[in-house]
């Protein structure tokens, strides 16, 4: 269990990290930073990335009742609403907290709706979405789990 749960952080950061990365430029904070000090900006954000992932993830399996819902089609639905909802929630939480506490500053090339840059709203939609099939991939490996697909 501990070996696919650190797979599975791993490839959420992974794709975190990539997003976090395409999407510097649109931060007016990230445009003067040197390289590394933006890369490791962009580390430490999808590190909590992940953060917000595996909470999001924990309320789906509670809903659910199940940790591993994404493997089972009759609480796949109602767990990947509570994902997405959750992780979207959280994460709109926090760009209004960054963003008046000046944490960091959209530029002008982010588009905009409540206040929110939509990229990162794409973000908590895009990310989980893609995330999920993976977590079906790593689950049901041979070289992690007993059971393929559960029902």
């Amino acid at each position: 269990m501990t070996r696919r749960c650190v797979t599975f952080a791993l490839v959420v950061f992974a794709l975190n990290f990539m997003w976090e990365m395409a999407q510097g430029g649109l931060f007016a904070s990230m445009l003067a930073l040197p390289f590394w000090a933006a890369t490791r900006r962009c580390f430490v954000a999808a590190t909590g990335d992940v953060v917000i992932t595996a909470i999001a993830f924990a309320l789906a399996a509670a809903v659910s009742r199940h940790i591993e819902w994404p493997l089972m089609r009759d609480r796949l639905g109602l767990g990947t609403a509570v994902f997405l909802v959750a992780g979207l929630g959280i994460a709109i939480a926090f760009e209004h907290w960054a963003l008046a506490t000046g944490r960091w500053q959209y530029s002008t090339r982010m588009p905009v709706v409540s206040g929110v840059g939509v990229v990162p709203l794409v973000q908590w939609i895009f990310v989980p979405l893609v995330s999920l099939p993976l977590f079906r991939m790593i689950w049901s490996n041979a070289h992690f789990a007993h059971d393929v697909y559960r029902q």
